[in-house]
């Protein structure tokens, strides 16, 4: 039967997604020194099964503004990886590679948007190649889109997207020091339930 309920999944089907998460975030961190040529270390992350409006409140409400970048997952499992930015980490980016005062998100430009879909590929990339060499399975990944909206509405993005998705997502709180700032980020996956079978079927774990 398969996986048709994310509430119910078990305590091994949970660490699972929780290892991913780690691997995954650690391995975004070495991908994203090497992108800034700079020192990035990361906490261990707070991974988090949560409600769709538990994560708006994790990242400032509905209403708060924020950048989002949606990288589609297609091959073996359909899903998507969802990039929470806040203002104070775009800005950080956009100024390992050229001054420029960020004082909102509003600021941002078309150039500087460049920038952090580039970081939104390469981290995203590192996860998906987690989850490939976990569970020998092959995964593409569509070019990073970018949305400056409010949370709310980022949030919404993936049900337009997917048909069989549950209430809750695995959301990764993480923590980065970029050249000494401290810099909080947000991944949060979401998988079809089909795919999150084939995911566990892989990994040897019953469905």
């Amino acid at each position: 039967m398969g996986v048709t309920d994310i509430t119910k999944l078990d305590d091994m089907q949970l660490s699972v997604l929780t290892e991913i998460g780690n691997i995954g975030s650690g391995n975004a961190a070495t991908a994203l020194a090497t992108l800034l040529n700079t020192f990035v270390d990361i906490e261990i992350p707070n991974i988090h099964l949560l409600d769709f409006d538990d994560v708006s409140q994790y990242l400032g409400g509905p209403d708060n503004y924020a950048l989002g970048l949606t990288v589609m997952l297609e091959g073996d499992i359909q899903g998507m990886m969802l990039q929470i930015i806040q203002k104070e980490f775009a800005a950080k980016l956009i100024n390992t590679f050229y001054e420029k005062e960020i004082a909102s998100l509003d600021d941002i430009s078309e150039m500087d948007l460049s920038v952090v879909r580039e970081m939104g590929n390469i981290t995203t990339a590192a996860y998906v190649n987690s989850i490939a060499k976990m569970t020998n399975i092959f995964i593409n990944i569509t070019p990073p889109q970018d949305h400056i909206d409010t949370v709310g509405n980022i949030l919404s993005i993936p049900s337009h997207n997917f048909s069989s998705l549950g209430k809750k997502v695995l959301f990764i709180d993480e923590s980065f020091c970029i050249s000494g700032t401290q810099i909080k980020g947000s991944m949060i996956l979401i998988l079809e339930y089909a795919s999150m079978n084939v995911l566990f079927q892989k990994l040897g774990l019953p469905v």
